[in-house]
């Protein structure tokens, strides 16, 4: 047999051999589910938290907190211009995804943390008028939620998944 008549040997796909479209279908589907069950816990925090607030141990502060702005209440005076750019970098995003299914798992699971975080926080936006934050972590400063815990924990994941890719030889 000569090396023209051998096989070619493929190497498995990073995904588990799914198709474009299902990596597409997972991306928005988990980071539907981001989105719902952070809905979940606000709607939790908002009936159980009592008018107060709560703290837990040392590293745990809970209250209500309504942003309109971004991190630290920036831009709060411009709430439109706040909705419309993160109208902007989602629909960038989703269109990203649309275009150029994620290969990776870490991709996939990076896509769908930031679309579901930041489509939690838009629905904020557009029910309440702010973003809903109820959680303060000693010793950082400033409130969040658990949407804006999976747009961080999406960029890490993206990042990451940058840095040690391997490209195939």
């Amino acid at each position: 047999m000569t090396g023209m008549d051998a096989p070619t040997r493929v190497p498995p796909s990073p995904s588990g051999g799914l198709t474009p479209s299902m990596r597409r279908a997972l991306t928005f589907g988990l980071g539907g589910l981001v989105a719902a069950l952070d809905q979940v816990v606000k709607a939790i925090v908002d009936n159980v938290l009592p008018p107060w607030g709560a703290t837990v141990g040392r590293l745990f502060d809970f209250q209500r907190v309504y942003n309109p702005g971004v991190n630290f209440g920036l831009f709060s005076d411009y709430p439109q211009v706040v909705i419309i750019a993160t109208l902007v970098i989602g629909v960038g995003f989703a269109a990203y995804v649309l275009r150029r299914p994620p290969q990776r798992w870490a991709t996939i699971g990076g896509f769908a943390l930031l679309l579901g975080g930041g489509f939690g926080n838009l629905v904020d936006r557009f029910r309440l008028g702010a973003v809903f934050d109820y959680l303060n972590i000693t010793p950082f400063v400033g409130y969040l939620n658990l949407a804006d815990l999976a747009i961080g924990a999406g960029v890490i994941l993206l990042l990451l998944d940058a840095m040690f890719r391997r490209e195939p030889s």
